[in-house]
Parts: structure tokens; C-alpha cells; sequence
């Protein structure tokens, strides 16, 4: 039962009543309402059975009303616990949806720094594998440097000993010719000599011996020139 429309009952009740007690008294007072058939005994019964219905009425009202009350004191008290429940979970899924929002910001704010220091460690071995290439670049440009200086200096060097190789051999070649022209001159002479002595049949030392006019005994030697023999 609405208590709002229980007690909307129980005032139009209670104005009944009155209005109805209001016309008993008046109908005493008043001439014409005396000549009514029922006497005052009777009405006065109504009158106290109606107000005893009246109080019983309002007595039920009021239990039912206190019933209605109690219900929905209960009502409230059930609502304000499920209100708790709903806050509490609704606290709970709270506090959970943002422990989750903190974890995974705490994942991000990691995988941030995780990603700036593999970006600064990469960034670090390229920087590092930079200068070593270069630094290997910069020995294989002096050692290609030293190697070219070493090169030009040994092909100076083999110029410079070409040079006086062929200058020497050029030389000797020159006193080469000079002893063979000599030699040809001293063989010459040496074959015209011979060519008026007489040639024996002995050999000394492999050459062929000669007698001179005196009768002694010489060879050509390999420079063209005579060389004579010891006597025994």
C-alpha cells in the first residue's frame, strides 16, 4: 500500500466524520430536523459505532500504515545495503580497472625507457663502429701511403742500381771490346811472329810451343803476348 494515498484516505475519512457530526448537532438545535422519526439514542449509537469504526478503521490504518512503514524502512535499508554492495563493487572494478591503467602505464613508461636505452646502446655501437672503421680506414690509407713511398723508393732505388748496372756492364762492355781489340792486335802480332818461327810438336799446358830464331821456346798466351818457356 502507498502511504502518500493511505493517508489521503484517512483525511477524506476523518472529514466525513465531522461533517457528519457537524449536521447531528445542528439537527438538534434546529426545529425542523426535530421532527425526524429516529430518536437521539440511536443516533447517538450510530454515532459512537461510526466513531468506533472510525477508530478501528484509523487503528488498522495506522498498523498498516506502520506495516507499510516498517516495509519500507526494510525497503530502505535493503536498497542502502545494495547501494553499498553496487558502490563496493563499483569501487572495486574501480580500483581494479585503474590498478590495470597503472600497470600498463607502468609497461608503457618501461618499454619507453627499454626502447630510449636500446636506441642510445645502438646509437653508442654505431658511434663506436663508426670511429673504428674510420680508424681502420685512416691505418689502411697510411699503410697504402707507406707502401706507395716504399714502392716509389724501390723503384727508385731499382732505377738508380739499373742505371749504374747497365752503365757498369756499359763500361765493361766497353773494356771488353778494348781487350778484345787488344787482344786481337796482341793475337795478330803474336800469329805474325809465330808465322816466321817454327811450330814444334810439343804442347806446354795445352798451347802450342814455338822455336825462335835463337832456339828457344814460347807459347801464346791468352792475353796475345808471348811466353816463353824455361830452358832445363
Amino acid at each position: 500500500m502507498n502511504i502518500s494515498n493511505y493517508f489521503k484516505k484517512m483525511a477524506a475519512l476523518a472529514a466525513f466524520v465531522s461533517m457528519f457530526g457537524v449536521t447531528i448537532s445542528n439537527a438538534q438545535e434546529t426545529a425542523p430536523y426535530k421532527a425526524v422519526k429516529k430518536p437521539e439514542k440511536a443516533v447517538k449509537n450510530m454515532t459512537v459505532k461510526t466513531q468506533d469504526a472510525t477508530k478501528q478503521q484509523a487503528k488498522k490504518g495506522t498498523v498498516a500504515a506502520k506495516d507499510e512503514a516498517g516495509k519500507a524502512v526494510k525497503s530502505a535499508e535493503k536498497a542502502k545495503v545494495n547501494t553499498t554492495k553496487t558502490t563496493e563493487v563499483a569501487k572495486q572494478k574501480v580500483n581494479q580497472k585503474t590498478a590495470t591503467a597503472k600497470n600498463e602505464a607502468g609497461k608503457a613508461v618501461k618499454s619507453t625507457e627499454k626502447a630510449k636505452n636500446d636506441a642510445t646502446t645502438a646509437a653508442v655501437a654505431t658511434k663506436q663502429k663508426v670511429k673504428q672503421e674510420k680508424a681502420v680506414a685512416k691505418d689502411e690509407t697510411s699503410k697504402a701511403v707507406k707502401s706507395a713511398e716504399k714502392a716509389k723508393d724501390n723503384a727508385t732505388k731499382t732505377a738508380e742500381v739499373t742505371k749504374q748496372t747497365v752503365k757498369r756492364e756499359a763500361a765493361n762492355t766497353k773494356d771488353a771490346g778494348q781487350k778484345a781489340v787488344s787482344l786481337t792486335q796482341n793475337t795478330t802480332k803474336a800469329t805474325k811472329t809465330a808465322v816466321s818461327d817454327k811450330l814444334s810438336s810439343e804442347k806446354y799446358n795445352g798451347h802450342a810451343v814455338y822455336i825462335g830464331p835463337e832456339g828457344g821456346k814460347y807459347y801464346i798466351n791468352s792475353n796475345g803476348n808471348k811466353t816463353y818457356i824455361p830452358r832445363k
